[in-house]
């Protein structure tokens, strides 16, 4: 039996952070199916908990039936043992062993941001998110969030109204649409975004699996935007996680009478760096460079007919219809440019003749 499928079981049965680490020290894991109790018990940070649950469970029919059966109702199943484990999980506080994906396969090769803020988003908050993950969205940059309401939504909503990827990080399992108000925008991101979660299939809510989670959305994320947070907040325990990760954490300034703006101002009081405009964020993170550098080059090879429909694209003028009354252009020169467009790799079509950048 594989040791990662082996992992997989371990991490089902919820067994105490310390002895499971322990037990991955093993030179073949296989041998914990095998291994008496007392063994089991010698081994280093042994809970008498953990040791019941091995010894009830380890049958490897049922090990090989229920890796089954998480393969088929996750999408994507990866392990801190595999390839394409996120490489900046390693990095972490507790790097989760197990992570749990339903819709598309995790996909980090883009610019990956962080928003997060209030559940009672207000109508600034709101307009704060539009704003900046729209723009951020014509960049092609990930956005990553909680699926929690308010901010969290919001900021996965736009995204993907916008044709950009989408991650959303999770207190519960894939499979649990918590809240049960969020469900559309869950069936949503399970077919345009990816969820992700390193709590097993069923999994229920818990209130202290939504902090644990938190390290994991920075975790994944070049920076972390707090559009809106009271004093005390679960968005500003992310924001901790990413400035301890290293991350660079960005606020928006508010109205220092809104409660929703405390932790935001306070953020900037403490060394965050105040969010008023895009540049903010493409100055500070070194990857937009690298992407700016690439965006000219791809430019420079482009003709003027595409450079034209490209532009259009990134203003947000994406439908064929609107690509055509901005630039004269007639059908069949509109559809041959974007027809090269999609052979360089550049532009995709999302159905209902909508381009976006790739």
């Amino acid at each position: 039996m594989k040791d990662r499928d082996i992992l997989i079981y371990l991490h089902s049965l919820f067994l105490n952070d310390k002895y499971l680490d322990s037990i991955l020290e093993l030179e073949n894991l296989e041998e914990v199916l095998t291994m008496t109790e007392e063994e089991l018990r010698n081994i280093p940070n042994s809970k008498e908990t953990s040791i019941e649950k091995i010894l009830e469970s380890r049958k490897k029919d049922y090990i090989k039936k229920l890796v089954e059966n998480i393969n088929k109702k996750a999408d994507q199943v990866i392990t801190i043992m595999d390839d394409d484990y996120p490489m900046d999980l390693n990095f972490i506080e507790r790097p989760p062993r197990v992570l749990y994906v339903k819709g598309r396969e995790l996909d980090l090769s883009n610019i990956r941001i962080a928003v997060v803020g209030a559940r009672k988003a207000t109508d600034y908050g709101k307009y704060v998110v539009e704003k900046f993950v729209r723009e951020l969205s014509s960049l092609n940059v990930t956005i990553v969030s909680g699926m929690a309401q308010g901010i969290d939504a919001t900021s996965h909503k736009v995204a993907l109204d916008n044709g950009a990827y989408s991650i959303g990080v999770l207190g519960t399992g894939v499979d649990i649409k918590f809240p049960a108000t969020n469900s559309r925008l869950y069936e949503r991101m399970y077919k345009e975004g990816s969820i992700i979660s390193e709590y097993p299939l069923g999994t229920q809510a818990q209130a202290f699996y939504f902090p644990e989670r938190n390290r994991i959305i920075s975790g994944l994320s070049q920076g972390v935007i707090v559009a809106e947070a009271k004093e005390k907040s679960g968005s500003l325990i992310t924001a901790r996680c990413g400035a301890e990760q290293g991350k660079e954490v960005f606020a928006v300034p508010g109205n220092i009478n809104s409660i929703y703006s405390m932790g935001t101002n306070k953020l900037i009081r403490d060394g965050a760096i105040p969010l008023i405009e895009i540049e903010d964020i493409t100055s500070v993170i070194p990857e937009f460079l690298d992407y700016e550098k690439k965006e000219e080059e791809i430019i420079f090879e482009l003709n003027e007919s595409e450079r034209t429909v490209l532009d259009l694209i990134d203003r947000g003028l994406n439908h064929i219809d609107k690509i055509m009354e901005g630039t004269q252009m007639s059908i069949q020169e509109v559809s041959s440019t974007l027809t090269l467009l999609e052979m360089k790799d550049i532009i995709r079509q999302s159905g209902n003749s909508e381009f976006h950048r790739n």
